[in-house]
């Protein structure tokens, strides 16, 4: 993939470039016992594996989808982030919604575009470059929205996949920490910083690689996901 040589020394480690972040963690604690966030109940977020780009048209991977209109979209994936989480606490946790936020150089938090894989589906360009010879991506089911769905995470237990982000407009300039925003199904929530591993586990790359079928995809549509959903 253009760019992506040394996946973390690209864009990854420049943005974030401490293993463990500095951020303190927001105060969640309450007194009721039924809470699913709590200064009891903590987790652990890291980035296995993976990359980040600047926002641009210019990527390999791509979620095709449609518009009500039934326009076929292209949009790129400025982002797949390997996701791993960790239950600390003593209490299941069930994820109700989550973001990924960045601190820039003016030491402002920047949300980075969580895109939904399951609204499309994942195409490479293909080796012209052109989406003409697009190459079906099916990894979907490696998602990390696909491993906390409806899902209880159980105390030291943990669950990963892949997100899939846009860069936002703003930009990432001189980015050093990164941040893993949580709301649970009883509407809690907590941030915790994020580590960055610079070796992840084997089976990454060939899930990633995973190619299906091959298809014409130069006459779609291309279209940031933000502005295709806004």
């Amino acid at each position: 993939m253009p760019g992506s040589t040394g996946l973390f020394s690209v864009m990854l480690i420049a943005l974030i470039s401490q293993a463990v972040f500095g951020g303190e963690p927001l105060d969640t604690s309450t007194t009721s016992i039924d809470e699913a966030i709590s200064s009891e109940r903590d987790f652990e977020v890291a980035v296995e594996a993976g990359w980040l780009h600047p926002r641009s048209m210019d990527e390999s991977f791509w979620l095709v989808h449609g518009d009500n209109k039934g326009l076929i979209i292209a949009s790129p994936i400025n982002g797949l982030l390997y996701i791993r989480f960790t239950n600390l606490g003593d209490a299941p946790i069930m994820i109700d919604s989550y973001s990924i936020e960045v601190l820039n150089g003016k030491q402002e938090w920047i949300k980075l575009v969580t895109i939904d894989a399951h609204s499309g589906e994942v195409y490479n360009r293909g080796p012209t470059g052109d989406m003409k010879q697009a190459r079906r991506s099916n990894i979907e089911q490696d998602t990390f929205d696909y491993a906390i769905a409806n899902k209880n995470i159980e105390p030291r237990h943990t669950v990963r996949g892949w997100v899939f982000v846009e860069a936002p407009e703003a930009g990432l300039e001189g980015g050093k920490e990164a941040r893993f925003n949580v709301t649970d199904i009883l509407g809690n929530e907590a941030v915790r910083p994020i580590k960055v591993l610079t070796e992840g586990p084997q089976s990454i790359q060939p899930r990633l690689l995973h190619v299906g079928e091959t298809k014409e995809l130069s006459q779609a549509h291309r279209q940031f996901y933000s502005e295709a959903n806004p």
